[in-house]
Order: C-alpha cells, then sequence, then structure tokens
C-alpha cells in the first residue's frame, strides 16, 4: 500500500491520488494542511524536500520504504504492469 504525504492545495498530491486510483492501487492519504510541524519531521525523516512524499507500507513489518515523489511513484506503477 502507498502511503501519499500532501497537502491540498498540491496538484502533484493530487494526481498522486489519481494514479493509484487509475492503477487500483492501495493508498492512504495523509493531509498535512494544519500541521506545520510533521511537515517538517516528515521532510526530515524520508530525506525528501517536495510534497507528495510517497512510501510504501509493508503490513507486516509496519516499515515505510520511500518511493519519491509524483514523477516517482508513475514510474514505480509503470514497473509494476
Amino acid at each position: 500500500m502507498y502511503m501519499i504525504y500532501g497537502v491540498t492545495d498540491c496538484p502533484y498530491c493530487l494526481k498522486a491520488q489519481a494514479e493509484c486510483m487509475d492503477a487500483r492501487q492501495d493508498y492512504a492519504w495523509v493531509m498535512m494542511d494544519w500541521s506545520s510541524n510533521y511537515r517538517d519531521y516528515i521532510k526530515e525523516k524520508f530525506g525528501w524536500t517536495t510534497y507528495p512524499i510517497i512510501t510504501k507500507l509493508d503490513y507486516k513489518t509496519g516499515e515505510e520504504e520511500l518511493i519519491g515523489g509524483h514523477f516517482e511513484l508513475c514510474a514505480q506503477l509503470s514497473s509494476d504492469e
């Protein structure tokens, strides 16, 4: 499952959600509009400075692997086909 961390006025955040829907991939949207401290934390945790920040969640371990942003997600989804 993909985790999409983002803000509602970000067009690439919305595109990332649409890409997951089109590919029939499970995803969770983490809206961080009102959480500036959490946004900073997530940027630092994954070492990614722009939104969206997209990870792949392993259900069994609870660990998240950084995918990147919208373009990296598109590349990942196309390689999964």
